[in-house]
This record gives structure tokens, C-alpha cells and sequence, in this order.
């Protein structure tokens, strides 16, 4: 399920990229900065999504560790 939220937002970043490359009203300059701010966050964004799932994982792995511990201490009682 994340996995699909992960790649509709990567997939609407590039149609929003390309739509306002198509449609800009602006000259080629200030629209190369606004993709290029449009970038910046898109990657911020992925960055935060990246940084959340790899706290999620090792939260997940602590745990895990955790239980095997327990399932040891507990055996070798």
C-alpha cells in the first residue's frame, strides 16, 4: 500500500513537471528555475518518505531482535 502512495507521488511530480513545461506562460528562464524548485521539493519529499521508511525498518528489526532474545532467554530456561 505505501508502495503505490510512493509511486503515485513520484508519478504526479512528473506530470506537474511536464504540464507546466507545456503550458508555462513564463519565459524559459523563470521556468527552468520553477522545475527547478519543483525538483528540489519533489526530492525533500522523497528524502523525508526514504528517512521515515528506514526508521520504520529498523524500529521493526529492533524488535524483531527483541522477541528473538526473549525466545532464547526463554529456552534456555
Amino acid at each position: 500500500m505505501k508502495t503505490n502512495t510512493f509511486f503515485a507521488l513520484v508519478a504526479g511530480l512528473a506530470a506537474g513537471a511536464i504540464l507546466g513545461v507545456l503550458f508555462a506562460p513564463e519565459k524559459g528562464e523563470e521556468t527552468r528555475d520553477q522545475l527547478r524548485r519543483s525538483a528540489e521539493d519533489g526530492l525533500d519529499k522523497l528524502r523525508g518518505a526514504l528517512e521515515k521508511a528506514e526508521q520504520e525498518v529498523e524500529n521493526f528489526a529492533d524488535g524483531l531482535a527483541k522477541a528473538a532474545e526473549d525466545v532464547v532467554e526463554k529456552a534456555d530456561e
